[in-house]
Order: C-alpha cells, then sequence, then structure tokens
C-alpha cells in the first residue's frame, strides 16, 4: 500500500494527526500571547490631556474681624 492509497482511505486518521500537531504549536502561543500585559504607552507632555489645568480662583478673601469698641471709662 503506497501513502496517496493510504491517506485516501485513512484521511481521518490523517486530519487528526495534523490537528493535533498543529495543536501542539498554536495553543501554547496562544497561551503565551494572551497572557502578555501590555508595555505602558509614553505620551509627550505636550500631548498628555492629563496635564490640562482648569482655571483656579483666587483664594477667598476673609474679612478680618473688626475690633468691637470698647466703651471708654466714664469719668466718676
Amino acid at each position: 500500500m503506497d501513502f496517496p492509497t493510504l491517506v485516501r482511505r485513512e484521511w481521518g486518521a490523517v486530519t487528526f494527526v495534523l490537528t493535533v500537531l498543529l495543536g501542539m504549536i498554536i495553543v501554547p502561543l496562544a497561551l503565551y500571547f494572551g497572557n502578555v500585559k501590555p508595555a505602558p504607552v509614553s505620551l509627550p507632555p505636550a500631548a498628555s490631556s492629563a496635564r490640562t489645568s482648569s482655571p483656579s480662583l483666587p483664594p477667598a478673601v476673609s474679612p478680618s474681624p473688626t475690633p468691637s469698641p470698647t466703651p471708654a471709662p466714664s469719668p466718676t
């Protein structure tokens, strides 16, 4: 029995073996690349939107307490 005849008669077994061999390569690669964390992206400071400053209000001026007038001593 030659190879083409064997493949024609046993195409299911050949397909199974090829699927297993491909799976032995593809599954570990998928697991590896699925668990790789992406590197942090560094943007130049001018392009960063996190550094936009909002207009700030001036600090509220609290009035200084005025001294209460002390009654002048009455002449007695």
